[in-house]
């Protein structure tokens, strides 16, 4: 089942990514994994990761006005997400994500459908004592490590704590095995303003190949709100280096 996005809100970022393939000739695929690769090469601030895409396109012939206007094309479907998550109170990310999965195997994850995503969240939050109890040295700690996909669930869930405790301090994790899903989710977790922890890897054998952290407190500093390392070995628990309170596993 997928998101119910109404198309007029999912155009504001297929119809770029749509554009950039039709003039490169590159797979949907293709041009969606490099737009989220630019995205988060934006807010982690780094420009080697942000280049390149852009220098393929150079390499395959094409001139600097050319490679310009995919550039603005990438952002262009980055605005319209902004603005589409504005508009809406859906993941337009997974959804977007799922309607490229109508058409083509490589988008080969379906996520929770919003609303049952929305009625989960309501019923798996900590109770009242553990909300009242959190500080900022000893916040909630909520993950999604059964595979989190584009974070819906874990981003419901920090909306809903939002509206019933919002001066609660939170932190929130996300683990998953699918590289685009798991960027996905981080780019999730910087435009709805989550901090926390996305893991790319498996939660059974508790290995990580890449770790990314949101920092909103880094964002409001006016500094980039995200920062990625390369995993941990076997062993390593996947709240290492977490706030060790009780929390929920979502």
């Amino acid at each position: 089942m997928t998101t119910l996005l109404e198309r007029e809100h999912r155009k504001l970022v297929s119809d770029p990514l749509d554009a950039i393939s039709q003039q490169t000739g590159d797979s949907p695929y293709q041009v969606f994994s490099d737009w989220i690769d630019l995205a988060l090469a934006s807010f982690s601030g780094d420009e080697d990761a942000y280049q390149n895409p852009l220098a393929r396109y150079a390499n395959d012939g094409r001139d600097e006005d050319t490679v310009r206007e995919l550039a603005t094309q990438h952002a262009n479907a980055l605005g319209g997400l902004v603005l589409a998550m504005e508009q809406t109170n859906e993941d337009v990310l997974g959804g977007v994500y799922e309607h490229y999965g109508l058409t083509s195997s490589h988008f080969a994850q379906y996520f929770t459908p919003g609303a049952v995503s929305r009625a989960m969240a309501a019923m798996n939050l900590p109770d009242g004592e553990d909300l009242r109890d959190a500080t900022a040295e000893d916040p909630l700690v909520i993950g999604d490590i059964s595979g989190c996909g584009s974070g819906r669930l874990i981003v419901d869930t920090a909306n809903h704590l939002r509206e019933i405790a919002p001066e609660a301090p939170a932190v929130f994790l996300g683990y998953d095995k699918d590289p685009i899903c798991a960027k996905i989710a981080v780019l999730n977790f910087v435009l709805n303003d989550l901090t926390g922890y996305v893991l790319l890897g498996d939660a059974l054998k508790l290995e990580a190949h890449r770790v990314w952290f949101v920092s909103v407190a880094q964002l409001a500093r006016g500094d980039h709100p995200l920062t990625s390392s390369h995993g941990f070995s076997r062993g390593v628990p996947v709240t290492d280096g977490l706030p060790r309170r009780r929390g929920s596993q979502l």
